[in-house]
């Protein structure tokens, strides 16, 4: 019944926010069951004597949960030091009765609620209890579990700092389950952290790109990484233990989860309404057009005023809690699952920083998977994030960038890919905006260089007070050219960086094409010279952007001297008016 308390205190949609947070103190915490039962259970499974396959067996187990017991022990054929999970006898026969006793209590609730209360659930509860009981029955399967263990290590033990533990297969079997033993420190034990100078927030750092990567790269995640089941070792890996819960995000889900995260970004609550339809949290029969006020009320209330990084992921959770539990939302399992082993993360990071903050930590995962990857989904969700109105958003890709770079799983050559894409016809509005920001920047500067070269010509003629006065009027629109222009430079010199990961120096000087190519060639390699060599080949984009260029330069200049023109002739024609 603990672990049906746990299940439920990742269900936002079924119980309101103040049982949830009691729901989640819930500990999984048994006394252990006799030794020489547990001796038994090993000798019935594995067809041999204890002292055959194992020595230095302990009589006591080192951790005891609900399902079954560890022991520390080391095997006799290789003298390797290893854990012995040893399952509770009777646990099936256990697990069956208590389930069909919650399904029974489920289904009396599903059929009378409404008559006797007048509540109207907008989910069944009988199948909910019986996707649990097979999840929980998953459990008892420790054959499964391995195979849980090494496709976990097949997808993700290659990441920086990750490592999971050997199964050894020859020790296996439905109740039993031998892996290598791994000397580590749980996240909660301040005393052993700080013995071995291991930093909580910086383990924490390296669960939550992994998470992120689970849930985004190949949607395969563990879904129980409570603090037991986490351990920091001396080498600065993370090591993930207990496969027993595993769970699955499907593909549609994935992307809109980071497309989600963008119209959060934009505040188009419109459309983030919409994405829960491909999160699987709503039925296509619901209307959202009630949902859109919920929201915008809840994120424009302050939520976000100081950036989508800055966000209390608890806070959010339990915001948005409230909002699911209002409207007939259906939390899918894999999403409760992921808000669960989130919120544990965050959670251990807060104990040591108080200030601590999950989402600006998944910002340049996300940040990174926004930049380069080329699935068609991601890059509209780039497009919507960059372009907005027309306009090309320099701040935003520039932020994409430099937090992409704070990634761990940052790589240099997803962004090569980007810049194909940008020259490729699927790039075109993207690159039709960047054009157009780019001209503006040209035309300011141009004119802004005109009237410095006018203004130094009036100072030979005129007497300064009368220069000065006559261009007074333009002094803040040169401030915010400069402003543009110096948001331009900064944002070429951070993609030459990733160009050119070896630059030390900083782009300096007039920004025109000439200057900046200058600073790329002093310092690129001649494998690097290559790829922007096949980059050129791209010719048709390149002379479209060019041409796209010019003609919003020429069109703007236009417009400059017509205005120009008008404010000359006005002073003329209001004295003709006077005489």
């Amino acid at each position: 019944f603990v672990k049906v308390g746990q299940a439920l205190s990742s269900r936002p949609d079924l119980v309101p926010p103040a049982y949830i947070d009691a729901l989640s103190r819930l500990q999984d915490r048994m006394p252990s069951f006799p030794h020489e039962v547990a001796m038994q259970v090993v000798e019935e499974d594995l067809g041999r004597k204890v002292e055959d396959v194992f020595v230095d067996m302990p009589r006591r187990p080192i951790a005891a949960a609900s399902l079954g017991q560890v022991y520390k022990a080391k095997l006799r054929s290789n003298g390797h030091t290893v854990a012995v999970k040893v399952q509770r006898p009777g646990m099936a026969e256990s697990i069956a009765m208590d389930m069909y006793l919650v399904r029974e209590a489920a289904a009396w609730i599903d059929e009378n609620l409404e008559k006797v209360g007048g509540i109207v659930l907008e989910q069944q509860l009988a199948p909910l209890v019986e996707e649990f009981a097979a999840r929980l029955f998953g459990e008892l399967d420790y054959e499964q579990e391995a195979d849980n263990a090494e496709k976990f290590e097949k997808l993700y033990g290659t990441l920086p700092r990750i490592r999971v533990p050997k199964v050894y297969r020859e020790c296996l079997s439905t109740r039993v389950l031998v892996t290598e033993w791994i000397n580590g420190s749980k996240l909660t034990d301040k005393k052993a952290m700080e013995a071995r100078s291991l930093s909580v927030v910086d383990f924490v750092d390296v669960g939550i790109e992994c998470t992120l990567r689970q849930l985004l790269d190949h949607g395969y995640f563990h879904a129980d990484p409570h603090p037991g089941n986490l351990l920091a070792m001396s080498t600065g890996e993370l090591c993930y233990l207990d496969f027993g819960v595993m769970s699955s995000a499907p593909e549609n889900a994935r992307y809109a989860i980071i497309a989600h995260v963008v119209h959060l970004v934009n505040r188009d609550y419109q459309a983030m309404a919409k994405d829960y339809y491909d999160l699987e949290f709503l039925d296509p029969s619901v209307d959202t057009s009630p949902l859109v006020p919920a929201l915008a009320n809840f994120f424009d209330s302050g939520v976000i005023d100081m950036g989508v990084d800055q966000l209390n992921f608890k806070a959010l959770v339990d915001g948005l809690g409230e909002i699911f539990f209002q409207y007939p939302f259906r939390v899918p399992p894999y999403w409760a699952l992921v808000l669960r082993s989130l919120t544990v993360l965050e959670g251990l990071a807060i104990y040591s920083d108080p200030e601590y903050k999950l989402l600006a930590k998944a910002y340049p995962y996300m940040a990174q998977r926004l930049l380069t990857d080329p699935e068609p989904t991601l890059r509209r969700s780039l497009e919507e994030l960059v372009v907005k109105d027309g306009r090309f958003d320099v701040d935003r890709f520039e932020g994409l960038i430099e937090n992409s770079k704070k990634s761990q799983s940052y790589d240099t050559e997803g962004f090569w890919l980007f810049l194909e894409w940008f020259l490729s016809p699927e790039g075109h509005r993207v690159r039709e905006a960047f054009s157009k920001e780019l001209a503006i920047l040209l035309d300011d500067a141009s004119y802004a260089n005109t009237r410095n070269m006018v203004r130094n010509a009036l100072k030979l003629i005129l007497p300064a007070e009368e220069v000065e006065s006559a261009v007074d009027s333009y002094l803040k629109l040169r401030k915010q050219e400069s402003d543009k222009a110096d948001q331009f430079a900064r944002l070429f010199e951070s993609a030459a960086e990733i160009l050119v990961p070896n630059t030390t120096g900083t782009f300096s000087g007039t920004l025109n094409p000439e200057n900046f190519l200058k600073f790329v060639q002093n310092s690129i390699s001649t494998e690097q010279r290559k790829r922007l060599q096949m980059l050129a080949e791209h010719s048709d984009a390149l002379n479209e952007l060019a041409a796209s260029i010019s003609i919003e330069v020429i069109t703007r200049f236009v417009a400059r001297v017509t205005k120009l023109g008008l404010q000359v002739s006005e002073p003329t024609t209001g004295k003709a008016r006077k005489k």
